[in-house]
C-alpha cells in the first residue's frame, strides 16, 4: 500500500512536461539535479537488503543501488563504479552503498596515543568468559585457566585474533602483559602458567 506522499509524487510525475527531442538543456538540468547519497535513502526494506549484500562482499568490491531501476549491483572495485556512473551511466542514478561500521582498531590506536579519551560503554567492558564460550571462542573446559588468572589477581583486558594468532592481554595494576599462540585455549593456558 502506498502512502499519501508517494501517491501524490506519482500524480506529480504525470503532470511534468516531457522534454521534446530538441530540448537537450532540460535533460542536462535533470541529470545535474541528481545528487543523492546513501544516507538520503529512507526505505528500511532497501537498507535491510543492502545490509545482507554488504556482508557477502569481498574486500575491494563496491555495492551500488540504482535509484532509477530500484536494484543493486556489485562492482569489482571503486574505479569500475566511477566509470559506470559516468556518461550513459548517469541515467541509472547510481548511489554508492556505504556501511555504517565503526573502525574499533583505529579508535584503540587513538586512545593509546592519547588523542582521544575512552568513554566507558558496553563495548569497553571487561572480558566475559560466558560470552566467549557462547560465541565459540573458548570452550567451557578453559574455565580453570581463567580462574587461575583471577586468583593471581590478573584480569583479562583483551582477547583478540591477530595475524600472528590469538592474542591475550592481561593486566594487574599498572603491569600489562601480552601472550600470543595459535589457538585460544593454548594462549589462555600459557597466560595462566606464566603470569605471576
Amino acid at each position: 500500500m502506498k502512502s499519501y506522499k508517494e501517491l501524490m509524487e506519482g500524480f506529480g510525475s504525470f503532470a511534468k512536461k516531457k522534454p521534446e527531442k530538441g530540448d537537450d538543456k532540460e535533460k542536462e538540468k535533470e541529470d545535474e539535479k541528481f545528487d543523492m547519497k546513501w544516507k538520503d535513502i529512507k526505505n528500511r526494506h532497501i537498507k535491510k537488503e543492502a545490509g545482507k549484500l554488504l556482508k557477502a562482499l569481498d574486500k575491494k568490491e563496491v555495492l551500488a543501488y540504482s535509484a532509477e531501476h530500484g536494484e543493486f549491483s556489485i562492482f569489482k572495485d571503486e574505479m569500475e563504479f566511477i566509470q559506470a556512473s559516468k556518461g550513459k551511466g548517469k541515467k541509472m542514478k547510481w548511489v554508492k552503498v556505504e556501511s555504517s561500521q565503526v573502525d574499533f582498531k583505529l579508535i584503540n590506536r587513538l586512545v593509546n596515543a592519547g588523542i582521544i579519551e575512552l568513554i566507558p560503554t558496553t563495548m569497553s567492558e571487561a572480558f566475559s568468559f560466558k560470552g566467549a564460550v557462547k560465541h565459540g571462542f573458548l570452550d567451557k573446559y578453559d574455565k580453570p585457566y581463567v580462574d587461575q588468572l583471577e586468583k593471581k589477581g590478573w584480569e583479562i583486558e583483551e582477547f583478540l585474533l591477530t595475524g600472528k594468532g590469538f592474542e591475550i592481554v592481561i593486566k594487574k595494576g599498572s603491569k600489562r602483559v601480552e601472550y600470543i599462540d595459535k589457538t585460544p585455549s593454548k594462549v589462555l593456558a600459557v597466560a595462566a602458567k606464566k603470569a605471576r
